[in-house]
């Protein structure tokens, strides 16, 4: 038995991670800021379930059993083919084809942890969460727009410096097109230019000439130049819906943070026409998304146009690691004595009842060593019962930051709220 201990490793998997106390509340404070955002846009919750069918896992990007090697793939009891989800796109897919019924359009937020099994490294998990926002039945590029300002309300209320870049999947098909690809070799030409920000444009154009794919899409890229694009392709549906959008970034004053970049080809497998990445600088990616207006009836659903985007949160949260902890909890009640003690629970009950968050003092520790507790976890307030208050009627409350001690009357706690 003890060789067996001995063995045993008593660490998180690897690729995952446990949160402290310290990083669960910095993750829980961004959480509850996307969420206010995402219900003041009109976005309704959704919960699916992280287990999905393994056949409903690698229908998205024809992945197939290839992409066994990037889940987490495994057997029940009963011998079913199962898997753990690598987004929030798929359950959804599969939702909306199930639910006809659903009013359109459809705006859905959901937040929940993913599964990947890519290789751990710096800032790269195998477990983590996602904070996703879609529109579902609108073809318009209102919809898409919408969807843009909504990631930079959220950037912005998160105090990140950012930038919104979008592209548009029609349109690198228009350029490929005008750059001598043959419509027969774009599905291939896509998913090389897919991997532009893992290999670079070298790395691509060597992937191209392996193809014997003009490589010539890739001057145009270099250049970035919407003027000089316009002038080279035939077919514009692409180009205007990726103006449009723009239009109306500009006329809403994001101009600023919204940039065209050519080189974005993220998801061109699924995506169907505009598609985004968020970036802050020195870091990788932090969300992004785009239109999938084919996506939904590859899961038995019938032809629906859909818009979306995905946070990464643990990034955020990564990128937030020199920001001071948010205390929520505003008091910490300290008994002194036994009969204090008993009493102490009653009162911390009557705070939380006028809709304080209270610590009490669980340790029968001394006022100093209560103090020096509650001014780690940088609880603001202490409320001192003792004795003497008791007697009298009255508690103290001192102010950690100010060292400031008032009296509050036992009768009189709701006084409480106006003074913390």
């Amino acid at each position: 038995m003890e060789k067996t201990a001995q063995r045993l490793s008593f660490q998180a998997v690897r690729g995952m991670r446990d949160l402290l106390p310290e990083q669960a509340s910095k993750k829980q404070a961004m959480l509850d800021r996307v969420r206010k955002e995402f219900e003041a846009y009109g976005f309704e919750p959704l919960e699916t379930p992280v287990v999905e069918s393994f056949e409903i896992l690698a229908i998205k990007e024809s992945a197939g059993e290839a992409i066994k090697d990037e889940i987490y793939y495994f057997k029940d009891k009963s011998d079913r083919e199962l898997g753990l989800r690598f987004d929030l796109t798929v359950p959804l897919a599969r939702v909306i084809a199930g639910n006809p019924q659903l009013s359109k359009p459809f705006k859905r937020f959901e937040i929940g942890k993913v599964y990947r099994y890519d290789r751990p490294g710096a800032k790269r998990y195998r477990e983590f969460t996602q904070a996703d926002a879609d529109i579902i039945g609108s073809n318009s590029i209102m919809a898409d727009f919408e969807i843009i300002a909504l990631a930079y309300k959220i950037m912005k209320d998160l105090s990140f410096t950012f930038t919104i870049k979008v592209s548009n999947k029609q349109l690198l098909e228009e350029i490929a097109l005008a750059c001598g690809v043959k419509k027969e070799q774009l599905k291939d030409c896509m998913r090389s230019l897919d991997k532009l920000d893992k290999i670079g444009i070298d790395g691509v154009k060597k992937e191209l000439d392996g193809k014997e794919i003009s490589t010539k899409i890739l001057n145009a890229i270099k250049e970035n130049s919407i003027e000089r694009i316009e002038k080279i392709i035939k077919e514009k549906t692409g180009l205007n819906d990726l103006k449009e959008l723009l239009e109306y970034c500009e006329k809403a004053g994001l101009g600023e943070f919204v940039k065209f970049d050519a080189s974005l080809a993220r998801g061109l497998e699924y995506y169907t026409g505009n598609v985004f990445e968020i970036s802050v600088e020195g870091a990788p990616s932090v969300g992004g998304g785009g239109r999938y207006d084919k996506l939904i009836e590859t899961y038995g659903g019938s032809p629906t146009p859909a818009v979306g985007i995905s946070f990464g949160i643990d990034r955020l949260l990564d990128l937030r690691e020199k920001e001071v902890r948010v205390q929520k909890t505003q008091i910490m009640v300290v008994p002194i004595g036994f009969e204090a003690g008993k009493k102490s629970l009653e009162i911390a009950r009557d705070l939380r009842n006028l809709g304080l968050n209270v610590e009490n003092d669980l340790m029968q520790r001394s006022l100093t060593k209560n103090m020096e507790f509650a001014s780690k976890k940088k609880i603001p307030y202490v409320l001192i019962v003792g004795e003497n208050e008791l007697k009298s009627g009255e508690l103290t409350l001192k102010n950690l930051e100010t060292g400031k001690q008032e009296k509050v009357k036992i009768k009189e706690l709701a006084k409480l709220k106006s003074l913390i």
